[in-house]
């Protein structure tokens, strides 16, 4: 019983320290982007790209289903 609590609890310590591990080194990366980000290009743009776009061939404005309590 003693040996299964020392097991998981090794277990345990190394996924923390593995989590913390890659925190750190993802702050250090960030913090090494963020020196460089005024002269970055924006990597997204706020547009979908025109392939993911589907014509529309419908001109007025769609509103949201709702129920209509006196069709019940």
């Amino acid at each position: 019983m003693l040996g299964l609590v020392i097991l998981f609890s090794t277990a345990a310590v190394s996924f923390g320290a593995g989590y913390a591990t890659r925190a750190a080194l993802s702050r250090e990366r960030r913090a090494e982007y963020l020196k460089y980000e005024p002269y970055l290009r924006p990597t997204r743009t706020s547009e979908p790209p025109a392939f993911l776009l589907r014509p529309s061939t419908d001109t007025r404005a769609r509103s949201p289903r709702t129920s209509n309590p006196a069709a019940s």
